[in-house]
């Protein structure tokens, strides 16, 4: 009897929980500035397959290990230096960059106005 009300409170919990880590809504919003923050939270509404290009900051010097975990995430980088990068994504590739570990900090690119 103990191991089905064990069962019962697995099923009863544990899936939901399942299911909610495995959601693709899942990211940290800290790690974005707040201008990157609210253009992931437009394009999430108007059209989430839009590119955003952003800049991006490690907390070790980006080796091909780290570019490959990048490329898992579906965002494609455009220039490294070190540990600071510059890359485009969709608002999916962009919140799961947020979840690796190496990745410390991401902000909205800015357009330069060179007049």
């Amino acid at each position: 009897m103990q191991d089905l009300f064990r069962m019962f409170v697995l099923i009863l919990f544990g899936i939901p929980i399942l299911i909610v880590r495995c959601s693709s809504s899942e990211y940290i919003p800290e790690k974005m500035d707040t201008p990157l923050q609210q253009k992931i939270n437009q394009l999430e509404k108007e059209n989430p397959d839009e590119m955003i290009q952003f800049t991006g900051k490690t907390n070790i010097p980006i080796s091909d290990e780290i570019k490959t975990k990048f490329q898992s995430t579906g965002i494609t980088t455009e220039s490294i230096v070190q540990d600071i990068f510059t890359a485009t994504g969709n608002v999916e590739s962009v919140k799961k960059l947020t979840l690796l570990d190496c990745v410390t900090y991401l902000e909205l690119a800015k357009n330069l106005d060179l007049k």
